[in-house]
């Protein structure tokens, strides 16, 4: 037995420990039975699917019953200009909800519980799918790495992905979000696509079909997946020829990744023409893109949300990726191409600094490919003189435990959700909530005008 264990490699021990902090963490909060947490804000608009559908029969929300009228409030949507109510999100979240959906619906009637879709059970099915997600993404990413980088080098990263940014917040805290099941889904098809690439088959293009079309399901920007597909492993004009080449000795395969896609687009597309009457509907009405005004500083280093901000550690990333460039590393061009090109329409969105959350929370999804990056980095610093390598490890443990450190000033209530300013970061920089209160606070925050923003006046 002990030999067994002394065989597991390091790096599979660090998934099992972000796992189990993760999975402690759930169980020690147990925000299932809090009224205001898990099925709240966005997740609203997610989960809506499930209970209209399956426990209120009526998913277009035009005739409800009793029990309906008694939970209306926790259904969000928007309406038409002829009235009808249409889920402002896209059903993705709901289809990942949907196992841990129907086994807490199941567990409910069988325990003569009420079935109301929104009790404790329901939310406990939630934060178990957050879980599960949680290990697939660490699952997939750590055997992408592995493909690239030694097993010190993907513990690290591993490490510091799980813990040093807000990908642990939205795990343990923010569950339910998409963040985690968008990075479990992007982690699958970069595996599934280097393998594609190796050896394309029916079988595999059309699994890899179908995670596409509901990653983008989930989140329609998560289109820039084809950015990636079509420039991976792409370092050179030469490169670019062959790949050109292989499409074209692969249209089959190619063909049945855009049949799959679209058939996972079908339920969605249905439920627009019942609900909306017309096949395509844009969901969001007045909010959308200025493509013409990216806040690329502020969504990098603004005090109210700024990426690199709230999660420094990302710097190394983005350092690994200037040395991939500069060694011409294979996968350079489609990582950091993929990863700018997102980075700017999240800039791009009316919302720039994303609502409420912690941190530039849009950029969980884009981890997997910024583990790339840090891996890198990691990869030569560890082949570095002791001088170099032991005050760039320690500052980056260092930044790690300040992200701890800011997860819990977010949870506490301390480093507010939207309103964030220069004056409110340093009054409660290295404070917690026993040193000082929300109401201290409070007199230097600035809460944004979402009005005007919609508008698109988008300095705020």
């Amino acid at each position: 037995m002990l030999s067994y264990f002394k065989n597991v490699e390091k790096d599979v021990w660090v998934m099992i420990l972000l796992v189990f902090i993760s999975a402690y963490t759930i169980f020690n909060m147990k925000h299932w039975n809090k009224p205001d947490r898990i099925i709240v804000w966005d997740v609203i608009s997610y989960y809506g699917y499930l209970p209209a559908t399956f426990i209120y029969d009526d998913v277009t929300l035009k005739n409800p019953n009793e029990k309906f009228e008694e939970y209306e409030h926790t259904f969000w949507y928007n309406k038409t200009e002829k009235g009808e109510k249409v889920f402002k999100t896209s059903m993705g979240m709901a289809i990942l909800y949907s196992p841990f959906f129907f086994l807490s619906h199941m567990y409910t009637l069988i325990t003569d519980g009420v079935a109301s879709g929104y009790s404790p059970t329901y939310k406990f099915g939630i934060a178990m799918s957050s879980l599960f997600y949680l290990v697939l993404g660490l699952f997939f990413m750590r055997k992408i790495l592995r493909k690239f980088y030694s097993g010190s080098v993907v513990s690290l990263t591993l490490l510091f992905v799980g813990l040093g940014t807000n990908f642990y917040y939205y795990t343990v805290i923010g569950v339910g979000m998409p963040h985690i099941y968008l990075l479990a889904l992007f982690s699958i098809i970069i595996y599934l696509l280097i393998e594609w690439y190796q050896s394309p088959t029916i079988k595999l293009s059309a699994f890899l079909g179908l995670l596409a079309g509901l990653i983008i399901l989930v989140r329609p920007t998560m289109l820039i997946i084809v950015v990636l597909a079509l420039f991976f492993g792409v370092n050179s004009f030469e490169k670019l020829k062959e790949r050109m080449l292989f499409f074209k000795a692969n249209l089959l395969k190619i063909l049945t990744i855009l049949v799959a896609a679209f058939c996972i687009w079908v339920p969605q597309f249905l439920y627009w023409k019942i609900s909306a009457g017309t096949y395509l509907f844009y969901s969001y009405t007045e909010e959308g893109f200025f493509f013409s005004d990216p806040q690329l500083l502020n969504a990098l280093f603004s005090y109210r949300k700024g990426w690199l901000l709230y999660t420094p550690l990302m710097i190394f990333s983005l350092l690994g990726f200037f040395q991939m460039f500069r060694k011409k590393d294979q996968n350079a061009l489609s990582v950091v191409l993929t990863v700018v090109v997102y980075f700017y329409v999240a800039s791009c969105w009316w919302d720039w600094w994303f609502g409420g959350s912690f941190g530039y929370r849009t950029m969980i999804e884009m981890l997997p490919l910024l583990a790339f990056g840090l891996a890198y980095f990691i990869h030569h610093l560890l082949s570095a003189v002791k001088f170099y390598k032991l005050p760039v490890l320690a500052l980056m443990f260092l930044l790690l435990g300040f992200n701890l450190f800011q997860t819990r000033q977010a949870h506490e209530g301390l480093l507010h959700h939207d309103s964030m300013t220069k004056a409110a970061y340093f009054k409660i920089l290295f404070k917690l909530q026993s040193q000082i209160s929300r109401e201290e606070v409070e007199p230097y925050l600035k809460e944004p005008n979402y009005e005007s923003a919609r508008k698109g006046e988008r300095d705020l």
